[in-house]
């Protein structure tokens, strides 16, 4: 399913990270990492924000 991202600058931080991670490991960087990246990030952001209110 497409769907539109807001890339803020932690969340282009963030995958700047996964990707250099990936390249040093040796691995290629496909589609659903890079996916399964931005998921990741937004539960940890959606956590965090939940966190941050309590």
């Amino acid at each position: 399913m497409l769907r539109s991202v807001t890339i803020d600058n932690k969340l282009l931080n963030y995958l700047v990270d996964v990707i250099n991670q990936e390249f040093n490991a040796g691995r290629e960087m496909t589609r659903s990492k890079l996916s399964n990246a931005i998921w990741d990030y937004e539960k940890g952001a959606i956590e965090q924000e939940q966190d941050e209110q309590e």
